[in-house]
Formats: structure tokens, C-alpha cells, sequence
């Protein structure tokens, strides 16, 4: 570590003088993270740092307590914000506070356990607002997980593995991603004259057959699969709703259109189906692409009554790939499965959207987003970091809920077997497995029984402080795996958005190694990644269909191997693979 020596000096002697603070244990070194161009160093801001844990509201009288802390100059609340990871072996523990990264080294492991457990309390109350005991933990997170959030004997866990089986392949992860340009803002000079010519990209919609989509607001690109990517197919068409209305090629429409807020491709990807936008929640539109039209327009109800959906997802994983006329329904306190055809299976000129089942919450659920496995097992995320799961046949209950620890699920997707789930909040991801070993000795899904405390400890991934810092404060959004669509093929690696970041994890090393330490909730933490950056925000990331993935030399059918994605800003597309 680098050293800066005048700055120690000074900040021992301002130690001297605050004779209100109780002191800390000699010898607790508090180092601070200096940018330095693209790289940095840790420089010493003390070697006899004092700390404290006081209460910011103690002297107002009023309300609950509110825990802080105070090291050296250093003084910040102690939540999620705080970013904080812990190490037990390096006795270390790293935070950010104002914008900068500190880290505490801690001359004995007993001096760092009793940081750990108070920062482990402090962190407790200001979520929950009560005292970190086995009593309080069973009243916010249930009796499942007492020992699983914020128990005060978790030093261990860092190291233990979440997967041990031991034919798993742990891949090498890449020091670097190699990437090629596939799209530059693209509008020829007819487009230009539109007012909305050049709008920017806003997804992407993967495909497994030849073609996958670039949505910009009403517009959509069509790309090319092709090996190790896509290709511009320099195709572009925008759907108007109506029913017959023809699709504009090359973005030329002339009538207004709308932006959905969901796009899935369905029907062995010959159609689209379009969730209405914020002004139109309770509206689908049902498109052919083949012949280039929206041919259908309907309305989602239940009882006569028009109800709006926040999201819309396939039955499966593999749901784009079939010829399914179901699909799943979410919305904040309500997730139902819908049919377009009619009671006797035929698809219908109906504009109703026919109820098949599901359950209508009173209140409380606040759920955000939704994902499938390949079974039709059912993730919900909710917006108090609440992970709920559901069996294919029943989604009136939940068989398995995975407390949250305070932070909204903005995103959520499951493995093609169901046996691992990701979440993502906007600090962290969260892996969940989902199998464990049911009172009989056998292997139960969490998705069809209660798993209850028998399962893994969850693990979350996030970035270095240091990494974070280069981020400016981003946020995490739209993490997922691997796309799988069929059996005998695993998930390799996982994605997520940050900032002008896409962060990529080897799935096989999180599953099967200890962890870097322990972070929020005293949950195990990886901090293992491959970080590539863009000139603008990247705005999406997705992987590419298993059979259009660059082979491994020498691997056989090992093409999922590869991490081979998609990467899109406002205004350009990259091919990236490892």
C-alpha cells in the first residue's frame, strides 16, 4: 500500500484532542482509496485510528435511534449505502463514505470480530429498526432465516462453497472481454426528416432463430444471429397499433405510434407480443411479423373489470420458441397466468384477455418483476428485496419466500433447471439455490415445498469499493445468466448493467468457491468479475442463444461455455465474447 505520511501525522494529532469519543483499540490503521487516472492506491490516513458507533438522534428525544459511524474525520451512516465488505483473514474492513473508499486493518481477530458484530447491529437496526437478537430476527425475517441475515456467528461463511458437486467445471474467467462494433447510430437521411429519427436504443430482444431486435422507443432494428454476435440487417419497421396495420420498413412510418414497456417474441418467434405502454397498462398488442402487421388488440380483464399489468413474461424459458398461447401476468399485487385463446381453445377475435388463473393480493406485495425456468417454475421479486417462489401448477401461494434485506428487486431470472435464482437490487445480486435436502434425505426444490433455513446461504456479488467509486455511484440493473432453452446445457455466466459498466461473473466459480467476504445482511460476497467500459451508459446486456455462442476449441458441444453477449448504449450495439 502506498503511504501518506503527513496526512497520518495529522490526523493522529486531531485523535489526541477528541477526548468526547470513546477510543478504539490501539493500532487499528484506517487507509483511504486515491484515484490516480484509470488506476489508484491505498494511502495511509492513520495508524492509530480511533471509532465509534453513536446514535445521530440520541439528543433529539425523538423517534428511533439512528446509528453512525465516526472514524478519524470519517462520519456516516451505517446502511446498505455503506457498501462495507468485511474480511476476516485480511482482518480488514473497506466501506464508502462520501464518495470515498476507506478501509480499516485491524491488528487481532478480536478487535475485527467486535468491529464486525457492532457494525453487523448497527446495519440491523437501521433497517429494521429494532435490536439484533435470535427474537427480533424471527419477527422481521421468520424463524426460516434467523440464522441465516445478520446472525452474529457468520466469520466462517466466506469460505464455504454454495455448490460442492465435484464434476463441476470451474471455467478460467478471462482477464478481458474482446469486443467489435455491430451498430452505430444508424438513420439514413429519409429518417433524419422524422422527428423521432433518431431515437435511442432502449433493449434488446434476443432471438434463437435468425433474427433478434433493437427497440428504439416505436422502432425496431433487426439484427442478424450470426456467430460470435449479431449483424445489422439494416431493417428497420415500427408497429402502429390497430388492428391490420401494416409495419413501416426501414422506420419510414408515417402514423403515430407507441413505446411498449414489454416486448416478447412468441410463437416460434413469428410474432410479438407488446405490453401497452405507462398510458395504456391494461392494453396488449399481438403482432405477425411475418406478414408485418398487428393483428390483434386486447385488453387485459378479470370479472368485466380491466385490470393493468406491470409485466408480462413466457410460461418457460424456452417459451418463445413454441407454440404457446399462455402467458404470465404481474403486476404490484397481483401475478396470474392469461390465455388468448377462448374457453374452447380457440384463439379468439375477443378483445379480452382470458384469466386463467392466479391470485389477487389485498395489499403488501409491492412485486416488481418476474422470471421462469425451463419447468415453468415461477421467481417474483418484490420492492422489499422479497424473493418469492412458486410451483408451475399454482401461483395462488408461494411455496418458498427468501426474506429481503430492505433493498427493491429491480430484476430477477432463474436457470433453465430452476435450481438457482439471481436477483438484482442496486447495489448488489443476489444467487439464491433454490435445491436442498428435504427431511427424507432427498433433494426438494424450493419452488415446490417449503425450503425454509435448509438451504444454502445466499451469496451476493457486488463490486470492489474501489470499482464502485469508478462507477460514480451507478446502479446495478438487469442482471441475468446465461440463456439456456433446453436441457443438458448449464448456465456459465452471469450479467449486469452499471453505469457505463457491464460487470460479467463466472457462475461456475461463484457456485463452487468461497467467497471474498462477508457484506450486508453478514451474507458470503464475490467479488471476482470481469468489468468493461463504454463511452455512454449501457442500457442492456444479453446473452447470446447457446448455438450462435463461439465453440470452445477442443470442447465439443461446450459452445455456452463462452461468454458471448450483447452489449447496448443509447447509440451503439457491441459484440463482446471472452
Amino acid at each position: 500500500m502506498g503511504a501518506n505520511q503527513s496526512t497520518g501525522d495529522v490526523q493522529d494529532a486531531v485523535n489526541e484532542v477528541e477526548q468526547n469519543m470513546q477510543p478504539g483499540e490501539r493500532g487499528i490503521k484506517l487507509y483511504k482509496f486515491v484515484r490516480k487516472g484509470t488506476a489508484g492506491d491505498w494511502e495511509t490516513v492513520t495508524q492509530n485510528a480511533r471509532y465509534r458507533f453513536y446514535d445521530a438522534k440520541e439528543d433529539t428525544g425523538k423517534g428511533k435511534a439512528e446509528w453512525w459511524l465516526d472514524v478519524a474525520d470519517v462520519d456516516v451512516k451505517v446502511d446498505q449505502e455503506l457498501g462495507y465488505v468485511v474480511d476476516l483473514k485480511q482482518r480488514r474492513v473497506t466501506f464508502t463514505a462520501d464518495g470515498n473508499i476507506y478501509a480499516l486493518k485491524f491488528p487481532s481477530v478480536d478487535q475485527y470480530r467486535s468491529f464486525a458484530e457492532e457494525l453487523n447491529d448497527c446495519a440491523f437496526y437501521n433497517t429494521y429498526g429494532v435490536e439484533n437478537d435470535a427474537g427480533n430476527r424471527t419477527k422481521v425475517l421468520g424463524d426460516d432465516y434467523t440464522s441465516t441475515f445478520f446472525c452474529k456467528d457468520a466469520a466462517d461463511r466466506a469460505d464455504e462453497p454454495m455448490d460442492t458437486d465435484p464434476d463441476q467445471d470451474v471455467q478460467q474467467t478471462p482477464e478481458a472481454m474482446k469486443e467489435r462494433e455491430a451498430i452505430r447510430q444508424r438513420r439514413d437521411a429519409e429518417d433524419d426528416e422524422e422527428e423521432d429519427g433518431d431515437e435511442e436504443i432502449q433493449g434488446i430482444i434476443m432471438g434463437a432463430g435468425e433474427n433478434n431486435y433493437l427497440q428504439r422507443g416505436r422502432h425496431f432494428d433487426v439484427l442478424r444471429n450470426v456467430e460470435g454476435g449479431v449483424a445489422d440487417k439494416g431493417i428497420s419497421f415500427c408497429l402502429t397499433p390497430g388492428k391490420g396495420t401494416p409495419l413501416a420498413s426501414r422506420g419510414g412510418a408515417t402514423t403515430p405510434g407507441f413505446t411498449p414497456s414489454r416486448v416478447l417474441l412468441a410463437n416460434t418467434e413469428r410474432r410479438m407480443n407488446l405490453l401497452g405502454g405507462p398510458e395504456t397498462p391494461n392494453t396488449l398488442h399481438h403482432a405477425d411479423i411475418e406478414t408485418g402487421k398487428i393483428v390483434s388488440t386486447w385488453t387485459f380483464q378479470k370479472d368485466n373489470v380491466e385490470i393493468p399489468m406491470l409485466d408480462i413474461h413466457h410460461d418457460t424459458k424456452s417459451g418463445q420458441l413454441e407454440e404457446r398461447s399462455t402467458f404470465m401476468g404481474l403486476d404490484k399485487n397481483r401475478l396470474c397466468r392469461w390465455d388468448l385463446r377462448d374457453a374452447r381453445g380457440v384463439v379468439q377475435e375477443s378483445p379480452i384477455v382470458q384469466w386463467t388463473g392466479g391470485k389477487d393480493y389485498s395489499r403488501g406485495t409491492n412485486f416488481t418483476c418476474m422470471a421462469t425456468s425451463g419447468d415453468g417454475y415461477v421467481a417474483v421479486g418484490a420492492q422489499d428485496g422479497c424473493v418469492r417462489m412458486y410451483s408451475s401448477k399454482s401461483l395462488t401461494r408461494a411455496n418458498t419466500a427468501i426474506p429481503g434485506l430492505g433493498a427493491p428487486i429491480t430484476a430477477i431470472d432463474v436457470t433453465y433447471d430452476g435450481k438457482w435464482v439471481l436477483a438484482t437490487t442496486d447495489k448488489y445480486l443476489m444467487v439464491v439455490k433454490t435445491t436442498f435436502e428435504n427431511d427424507k434425505g432427498l433433494e426438494s426444490s424450493a419452488f415446490t415445498s417449503r425450503m425454509g433455513g435448509r438451504g444454502a446461504v445466499p451469496r451476493l456479488l457486488r463490486l470492489k469499493p474501489e470499482d464502485a467509486a469508478r462507477t460514480g455511484g451507478k446502479t446495478f440493473a438487469k442482471g441475468k445468466f446465461t440463456w439456456i432453452t433446453e436441457s443438458g446445457m448449464s448456465e456459465r455466466w452471469v450479467v449486469a448493467n452499471c453505469g457505463p459498466f457491464s460487470v460479467i461473473w463466472n457462475f461456475n466459480k461463484i457456485k463452487s468457491c468461497g467467497g471474498d467476504g462477508l457484506s450486508f445482511g453478514g451474507l458470503p460476497t464475490s467479488m471476482d468479475y470481469i468489468m468493461t467500459a463504454k463511452d455512454e451508459e449501457v442500457v442492456d446486456a444479453a446473452f447470446l442463444h447457446p448455438k450462435y455462442a463461439s465453440a470452445v476449441k477442443g470442447a465439443g458441444k461446450a459452445a455456452v461455455e463462452q461468454a458471448a453477449l450483447v452489449v447496448a448504449t443509447p447509440h451503439r450495439l457491441f459484440n463482446m465474447g471472452s
